[in-house]
């Protein structure tokens, strides 16, 4: 028979998972809104970072380090143009690293 393996069967499910329809359809939308509304696209990345999609991950947390989101800064809205202060970056910074670690963990 088949080995029963749970790593083989959780790496196979994951695979499946990144690559379905609706993961497929926002990473689209998102690399649209890339360059011109970078807070739209941090949200999108941000929803399938949270589901543990590595890519996405490792894009919200690039738009946050770089600043060129402040979607997640206390007190912004998006479209908002406003020099990030100091603790802004901060927050962004460890925001930023949530994600790179999560995406680490994940190989």
């Amino acid at each position: 028979g088949t080995v029963r393996d749970c790593d083989i069967a959780v790496n196979l499910l994951k695979k499946v998972c990144e690559r379905g329809e609706w993961v497929s359809s926002k990473l689209v939308e998102a690399y649209a809104y890339d360059e011109r509304r970078a807070d739209k696209a941090a949200l999108l990345f941000l929803k399938l970072a949270e589901a543990g999609h590595e890519v996405s991950q490792m894009n919200a947390a690039h738009l946050f380090d770089s600043g060129q989101s402040v979607l997640l800064y206390p007190g912004s809205s998006a479209g908002a143009d406003q020099t990030p202060t100091a603790e802004m970056r901060h927050h962004s910074r460890t925001l930023a690293q949530r994600f790179y670690e999560l995406s680490a963990e994940q190989g």
